[in-house]
């Protein structure tokens, strides 16, 4: 398996276990219910606007390319905690945490 094939690997369960994880943390959080909320009726604002459709095809590409770009912000966000998480644990318990071997054990998977 290639460096890339590992890492579109890896990123897709990280995806599947954030998506469950995450989601219960959000339902939770009534600042993000709010800005949820607010988000509706901006969007319904938005579809009240009397654009032509050229406008309306560069709002909404512009909408688009925002969200994939906070998506994949939340998936390395995710990513790089769970690394900090390996982190931590290797200072508090290293004998039980051997970094450098997990780190040759993924670099060798990964060719």
């Amino acid at each position: 398996m290639c460096d890339k094939e590992f890492k579109e690997l890896v990123k897709i369960a990280v995806e599947k276990l954030k998506d469950e994880s995450v989601l219960k943390l959000l339902q939770a959080d009534v600042s993000y219910q709010k800005d949820s909320k607010d988000e509706g009726y901006a969007e319904d604002a938005f579809n009240q606007l009397d654009l032509t459709e050229k406008q309306r095809e560069v709002c909404q590409h512009l909408i688009d390319c925002r969200e994939k770009q906070d998506f994949e912000y939340g998936t390395h966000a995710y990513i790089a905690g769970l690394m900090d998480a390996f982190h931590i644990m290797a200072v508090l318990f290293p004998e039980k945490w051997d970094t450098e071997r997990i780190r040759k054990a993924l670099s060798q998977k990964s060719r």
